[in-house]
């Protein structure tokens, strides 16, 4: 099942490179994708950094700011407030944490319909 940021068709365009299904970014253009999420009022809620070693992915970094922010909202009202705060995050990360030639980022991503599912929330609509 595609996720609801693999819908949106300027993030498809913003692709590096694609490792198994998910998308995957290189810098500076992960830092436009963020902003595409946060105007999709999509949250980014955590960003990984993989270096290609010869067409194999490592983990180079990986961001912890979730453990900052905590649990997340359980309405839809306050649903802009975390993704604009988890999305500054995010980018606040990359850009202490640039990529090398060599590496992609690849975002953990969440829209509310998609929180609300994980969650188990009834008030979504």
């Amino acid at each position: 099942m595609k996720s609801d940021i693999q819908n949106i068709q300027s993030i498809l365009l913003a692709t590096a490179v694609t490792i198994g299904d998910e998308l995957a970014f290189v810098f500076p253009e992960v830092l436009e994708v963020i902003k595409l999420c946060t105007i999709n009022e999509i949250a980014v809620l955590g960003v990984e950094n993989f270096e290609d070693c010869s067409g194999q992915y490592s983990t180079k970094n990986l961001s912890i700011y979730d453990q900052q922010i905590g649990r997340g909202p359980e309405e839809r009202n306050d649903w802009l407030d975390y993704v604009n705060t988890n999305n500054a995050l995010a980018e606040e990360f990359i850009r202490l944490n640039p990529a090398a030639d060599k590496s992609v980022y690849m975002l953990t991503t969440s829209s509310w319909r998609e929180f609300c599912n994980i969650h188990e929330l009834r008030n979504w609509k």
